[in-house]
């Protein structure tokens, strides 16, 4: 299996990383990745700090959120200057 083009990601963190709906602990969880799973970043924003690390990575494909922390990243993932994600959806 090859990997996906840049730029990518992959999940370093020994338990896997959690997908989540904006870039926050407090939001919700909609899925999960394992160790090794290589994923397509979209985009990268400052929000909230997971052990030192603020930049919180927005999936190619998906649509959701994974801390930076526990996800090493291959090649250069913009950073968005306009997520809004209180922004009314339509």
């Amino acid at each position: 299996m090859s990997s996906p083009p840049k730029p990518f990601g992959t999940v370093v963190s020994n338990v896997g990383v959690n997908l989540r709906q904006y870039p926050s602990t407090d939001s919700s969880v909609v899925g999960n990745l394992s160790h090794g799973t290589e994923v397509g970043l979209h985009s990268k924003v400052h929000a909230q700090t997971i052990d030192g690390n603020s930049i919180w990575y927005l999936l190619r494909d998906e649509g959701v959120w994974v801390a930076a922390r526990h996800v090493d990243n291959t090649g250069e993932v913009p950073l968005s200057k306009d997520v809004e994600p209180d922004a009314p959806q339509g």
